[in-house]
């Protein structure tokens, strides 16, 4: 398993849990199924790819106190998590 690609999961489930205040719930288990999800399908690395990204907005937008923002990146990250088939991502 690429460690890099589980650290960056687990990066991008910690920063809406840090936007809202709440300890990351992610566990090494999901970090791998997220992993073996994506790993052979093009479409889903770009889409978490793109939550990457929404991911560092969210930080920044956190960093500013811009929660209206933080709470519309959170939304987007929820609906791209859902057609990677992870509607119940720990946030």
């Amino acid at each position: 398993m690429n460690r890099k690609v589980i650290v960056a999961i687990l990066l991008v489930a910690a920063v809406p849990a840090f936007a809202q205040a709440q300890k990351p719930c992610v566990t090494k288990d999901d970090a791998q199924k997220v992993v073996a999800s994506i790993s052979g399908d093009k479409a889903k690395i770009q889409t978490y790819c793109e939550i990457q990204t929404i991911g560092e907005q969210m930080e920044r937008a956190y960093e500013k106190r811009n929660l209206k923002l933080v709470d519309v990146l959170l939304q987007k990250i929820e609906a791209l998590e859902e057609t990677l088939g992870f509607p119940n991502m720990p946030h």
